[in-house]
């Protein structure tokens, strides 16, 4: 098989390539600076023999999507581009997602960061229907960027999250932060005297009644049981509960 024959056979594979733009926009950013992502979107150009590394935008855009918060970890910052039927007001008629970029901030220009073909492996979202199914699509994203350069989005984070992700967002990000937070808590409340105001008060009370209780055995021979009023007479007063102990003149509850 002549070797223009298999090319052509093989068609264009799906693959991803950061920008001339982008790359120089991620070589002079240094520690403490941010990567401001500023949109997604997809398109449904189709890619030539052109190179997409001096692409300003998409061949042929159609709609802007969202993403996962970005996740940054060994020197890779990742997230998902997600693209569904019910954003933008829904999508009112479908179209074949084969392309798709990642733009970001460079100083006062936007420019396209990362570009991404889906080559002769495109795919078709539906229009949206109220009440109906929403369209997925779904695509990942690793950009190698220093750990020391904060990445932040400039849209909202609109996408859907599988239980693997959250969890992975969560012990990535989220508890360092929840753990350190717990310690100063802890550590302050083992510093203040005052932290349980109404436990105090139930142990106050506890150990006040048990001083009586000891007094009364003490000081005025009561020792079987503490809660006894002492009555001379019963004259004038019905009698609903407890025993009258005339001899000793109480009311034996």
């Amino acid at each position: 098989m002549e070797k223009e024959e298999l090319e052509q056979n093989q068609g264009i594979q799906p693959g991803f390539m950061i920008t001339v733009k982008g790359r120089r926009l991620l070589a002079k950013l240094v520690a403490g600076e941010q990567l401001e992502i500023t949109r997604v979107m997809v398109g449904s150009g189709n890619l030539g023999e052109e190179s997409p590394a001096y692409f300003d935008d998409l061949i042929q855009p159609v709609a802007q999507a969202t993403s996962t918060e970005p996740v940054a970890e060994d020197g890779v910052v990742s997230f998902v581009v997600e693209y569904r039927s019910d954003l933008n007001g829904g999508l009112q008629e479908g179209f074949w997602i084969s392309e798709f970029g990642v733009f970001a901030r460079d100083g006062e220009e936007e420019i396209l960061l990362y570009y991404a073909t889906l080559g002769d492996f495109p795919q078709h979202v539906m229009a949206y229907k109220q009440n109906g199914a929403i369209d997925v699509r779904r695509y990942p994203v690793s950009i190698a960027i220093s750990d020391e350069v904060e990445v932040v989005i400039a849209y909202p984070t609109l996408s859907f999250m599988t239980a693997e992700e959250v969890r992975r967002f969560l012990t990535i990000n989220l508890l360092p932060e929840f753990l350190l937070d717990m310690e100063d808590l802890i550590k302050k409340h083992n510093e203040d005297e005052n932290a349980h105001p109404k436990l105090k008060t139930l142990l106050d009370a506890d150990l006040k009644a048990r001083i009586e209780r000891l007094e009364n055995a003490l000081f005025y021979d009561i020792k079987e049981n503490p809660f006894l009023v002492t009555f001379e007479t019963l004259n004038g007063i019905t009698l609903t509960k407890g025993v009258w102990n005339k001899n000793k003149k109480r009311l034996e509850c």
